[in-house]
């Protein structure tokens, strides 16, 4: 499917390219002549046309096929962070549309019934079951009777959005939206103490996360992990 508006961002590391607003100069290899060739054919115009490199050149380029919907483009020679690559900012103009949430059912971990799912599946006679199926309906058998065992051992719950994982909680919506303010008050501002918040805040909320996740999957009376039991 042909995309009406395209953009794409990234450290293409072309130093031979002289980047203007009317014409590019190239002064290397024929490398940097594919890609400007490759670029005008794919009709994406490049709107970076200032250094972006500590050593002056413009290597990070910003393409679009649609420049209107580019607005307050931003390139930021200091760095909060260690980096010779300066940091870049721009605002997309875009109208979507977002689909209506979908309810969902999933496995609710953190109440499973763990023993009597492990002894289920050691009282199965899985020679008898699986050996002598062909190979792919014996890998079928094995799966529908796992999922038919997890589906008896593992309550489910219904989430919103695929992108809504039943461990994100409260907590951590809060923590997100921390993480968020501080990031908007940091590009305002660019003070260090501002980012310092802001980069530290970046790191609980990761451990958070990973906490949660991993929170999900233990059991809660004897502590022992599902991934890592035998």
């Amino acid at each position: 499917k042909k995309l009406k508006k395209f953009i794409l961002i990234g450290d293409f590391n072309l130093p031979g390219i002289r980047w203007g607003k009317s014409n590019n100069t190239i002064t290397s290899t024929t490398i940097e002549k594919s890609f400007v060739d490759c670029f005008a054919e794919h009709g994406l115009i490049q709107y970076l046309n200032m250094p972006t490199h500590s050593g002056g050149n413009t290597l990070d380029l910003l393409l679009s096929t649609s420049g209107e919907c580019i607005q307050n483009i931003h390139v930021d020679s200091h760095n909060f962070c260690k980096s010779d690559h300066y940091s870049i900012s721009f605002e997309v103009n875009l109208k979507i549309k977002r689909k209506k949430a979908i309810k969902r059912a999933c496995f609710n971990f953190k109440k499973a019934n763990w023993d009597n799912l492990r002894r289920e599946i050691a009282s199965i006679d899985w020679p008898t079951l699986l050996d002598s199926l062909e190979p792919d309906l014996s890998w079928n058998a094995f799966v529908n009777t796992i999922n038919q065992l997890l589906c008896k051992h593992i309550p489910k719950i219904s989430i919103k959005s695929e992108f809504n994982p039943p461990w994100f909680d409260s907590e951590c919506y809060a923590k997100c939206r921390e993480k968020e303010r501080l990031h908007k008050k940091y590009s305002l501002s660019k003070s260090i103490s501002d980012g310092i918040k802001y980069s530290n805040c970046r790191k609980e909320f990761k451990s958070l996360m990973k906490s949660k996740m991993r929170d999900n999957l233990y059991i809660s009376d004897d502590n022992r992990s599902y991934a890592k039991s035998s």
